[in-house]
């Protein structure tokens, strides 16, 4: 009979195979012996020491599709890996993400120095401290800037919106990490008017980071400095505009052209819920109305000559 299951789990680690992708980078093929356990989805442990089931599954798909895409699994875990079946002491492997992103002159672009100081000063890391790390947010098997690819707004809301709610819609990882349970969404946002129109409309850290900092900030606010000004987005100096709305105001620009850009711009109210057919009525009033405007203009200065002979 062991000998049986042994055949089995060798036959089923030899033919699980990770989606093909066409023009995959180099790395697919070393990679291979990694997915051919970890692309099963049903793959976890039971973390004896908090009781909380972690996943050892990662989608080739959406890793060859990731900000990762073109790296090695040895390139952030240990060689020792390559050693089938694993030592349990690698479970406890410390990975950093500074270790690769702190030195390298391609990534000096996105600040990743000022994004951990910023991170130190959230509420997140003064609360929890080393218990919360970049990967609480970021997976970093499937982790990509969504703002600066996607061409839908509310793609990039939902993508980084999930990020919040992995852990504060999952009432057992917030009271591991903070040892209680928290109100609600709906109850912490319950003063907001109309809350499903504005989370389809603006990312979590929209109102919970400060904008004045460059990229996206990473020192989420304690709830007391949160934005509830009203003002703050609704104005045509709209905070969103350096945050959320920054990409798309420069693609409009790009598309458009500055002047263009500047004369169109979406300044009434980011976020509102506006009609494009009564946007094309009001247009086609307001034509109206200088065509009648001047037409009564023609005939009176017609009217003024008749009288004038």
């Amino acid at each position: 009979m062991k000998i049986l299951i042994a055949a089995f789990s060798l036959l089923i680690l030899t033919s699980v195979e990770p989606a093909a992708k066409p023009n995959s980078p180099s790395n697919r093929e070393e990679n291979q012996n990694c997915f051919r356990c970890h692309s099963m989805s049903t793959l976890s442990y039971r973390d004896t020491t908090t009781g909380i089931i972690k996943s050892l599954s990662v989608s080739p798909e959406e890793f060859y599709n990731s900000n990762h895409k073109d790296l090695e699994c040895i390139d952030c875990h240990s060689k020792d890996f390559q050693t089938f079946p694993h030592n349990a002491k690698l479970k406890n492997e410390n990975l950093y993400c500074l270790d690769c992103h702190k030195d390298e002159p391609k990534f000096k672009q996105f600040h990743f120095e000022s994004i951990e100081k910023e991170f130190k000063q959230s509420i997140h890391y003064q609360k929890l401290g080393n218990k919360f790390t970049c990967f609480d947010c970021h997976d970093p098997h499937s982790f990509e800037i969504h703002a600066r690819i996607s061409k839908d707004i509310k793609g990039t809301i939902l993508y980084d919106n999930s990020i919040c709610l992995n852990c504060h819609e999952n009432n057992f990882k917030i009271k591991y990490l903070s040892g209680k349970i928290l109100p609600s969404l709906y109850t912490a946002h319950s003063w907001l008017p109309h809350i499903n129109l504005h989370w389809q409309s603006v990312r979590c850290i929209d109102c919970h980071t400060s904008p004045n900092t460059p990229g996206v900030s990473h020192a989420i606010l304690p709830k007391g400095k949160a934005v509830k000004n009203c003002v703050e987005c609704h104005s045509k100096n709209s905070l969103l505009l350096q945050t959320l709305y920054k990409f798309e105001s420069k693609r409009s620009r790009n598309k458009e052209g500055f002047l263009n850009a500047v004369i169109l711009n979406n300044s009434y109210v980011i976020g509102a819920t506006r009609n494009y057919y009564l946007n094309l009525l009001s247009f086609i009033i307001f034509g109206l109305t200088l065509i009648a405007l001047s037409f009564h203009g023609f005939l009176r200065i017609k009217s003024k000559k008749r009288k004038l002979k």
